[in-house]
């Protein structure tokens, strides 16, 4: 008996592992996805889509991490000494490295 890998059943992973997401795009978002896909950047129109997705996604992990840092200082505030030592250091640093004057 032969033993077959899974990812060799074509489209296994995908209708396992994912799930369908119906999308409707314009005609002109269509063909400017398509167009995309012409010049080689994206291999078809899923790949397209996922990288739109993991764009969003991305950016939505960031404005969370922004909001999550605005908050923590909104509560607990930098003392003024501690942004002046540390632009303090960032000058003496970039002046050994032949920086030009912050």
């Amino acid at each position: 008996m032969e033993i077959v890998p899974l990812w060799t059943l074509g489209g296994w992973y995908t209708n396992c592992m994912t799930t369908q997401v119906p999308v409707r795009l314009t005609d002109s978002d269509l063909a400017a996805l398509d167009a995309a896909i012409a010049r080689g950047r994206f291999a078809n129109r899923s790949d397209a889509l996922r990288a739109g997705l993991d764009r969003i996604l991305y950016e939505e992990r960031q404005r969370e991490i922004d909001e999550t840092y605005a908050a923590g200082y909104a509560k607990h505030p930098q003392e003024e000494w501690v942004g002046e030592l540390g632009l303090a250091g960032l000058a003496a640093f970039d002046k050994a490295e032949g920086g030009a004057p912050l």
